[in-house]
């Protein structure tokens, strides 16, 4: 404390250190304008909501990570039970199909029981996780060079189930997917190849390092796979696909040097994609021309035909 003279005394060294440190920290907090404190404490604040943001992204990918899960034992259980003589009890799960007249509400519910009179050309993406993943490049771009192309998740193939069988069966069905998405397809193709499917034909079906159980045989509704292979990732792939009737479908395989998650942005793969789709969709366009020109002379009298 202070004498008369002005002098301070302390009880100690540790005592001189303790009050000397407070007295500067006050000095230093009341040196600086207010603002600039409150600037300080506002980007604190700010740093702390981004670092919710990331919070909240890591527990929508544990979500989506667990719905991937869920699908490959679900997947497993399915192709297990197939191979087994005698049914066994487990679940196996079931799909919705499109929409039915006793479903109608709203004038939305109308729209989507409307025929599409279009190609289906879909490409369904994989494992999607928003803090580690990109689909720049990939499939989401391909749809978009694509005329009528749409982009889903693997997640979605009961809406794309539906998108085709709303499209008259004259229409291409076009189907291309990675990883998840390759087995999505694989199943969609096979659900096409039923009563329920109206036995739809399946015009390209293109398939990138399938992850999956039960998608290496393609069903004779298909009339070609492209099956792209990564040589590097054998957590991943499962090996090349073949034709369950060879009369009814080319299978081709591709081993790529690329590794799962870049295969689907390779350059050279879109170049054998787009060449096919453009293909499929040039020969449609021809035969519906052709079937055009041939309703029209079929209507026409003998004096026109004449």
């Amino acid at each position: 404390m202070a004498n008369a003279s002005g002098i301070k005394h302390y009880g100690s060294r540790e005592d001189y250190i303790k009050r000397r440190g407070a007295s500067s920290a006050k000095s230093l907090v009341d040196s600086q304008p207010k603002s600039e404190i409150a600037e300080k404490l506002s980007k604190k604040a700010h740093k702390v909501e981004l670092s919710d943001d990331v919070k909240k992204q890591i527990k929508d990918d544990g979500k989506t990570l667990k719905k991937a899960g869920n699908h490959l034992v679900s997947d497993a259980a399915s192709t297990l039970a197939k191979a087994l003589p005698s049914p066994i009890p487990i679940s196996i799960p079931t799909f919705k199909g499109s929409k039915s007249v006793k479903d109608v509400k709203s004038v939305s519910d109308i729209k989507e029981l409307m025929p599409i009179e279009k190609p289906a050309v879909f490409f369904v993406s994989g494992l999607h996780l928003g803090s580690v993943s990109s689909d720049d490049g990939g499939l989401p771009d391909m749809a978009k060079a694509v005329k009528d192309g749409e982009h889903f998740s693997w997640q979605d193939e009961d809406k794309v189930f539906s998108e085709i069988m709303r499209r008259p069966s004259e229409e291409p069905v076009v189907l291309v997917g990675h990883s998840l998405g390759g087995d999505a397809v694989v199943n969609l193709a096979n659900r096409l190849n039923t009563l329920e499917g109206g036995f739809r034909k399946v015009n390209l079906l293109v398939t990138l390092d399938s992850v999956g159980f039960g998608n290496d045989i393609i069903p004779k509704n298909v009339d070609k796979n492209l099956n792209f292979i990564s040589d590097k990732d054998y957590l991943f792939n499962d090996g090349p696909n073949i034709a369950r009737s060879v009369k009814n479908t080319e299978v081709i395989n591709h081993l790529r040097s690329e590794n799962h998650t870049e295969i689907d942005e390779s350059q050279d793969v879109h170049f054998e994609i787009m060449t096919n789709i453009t293909n499929v969709l040039k020969e449609h366009k021809t035969q519906s021309k052709f079937q055009r020109l041939t309703d029209l002379f079929l209507s026409m009298t003998p004096s026109e035909k004449g």
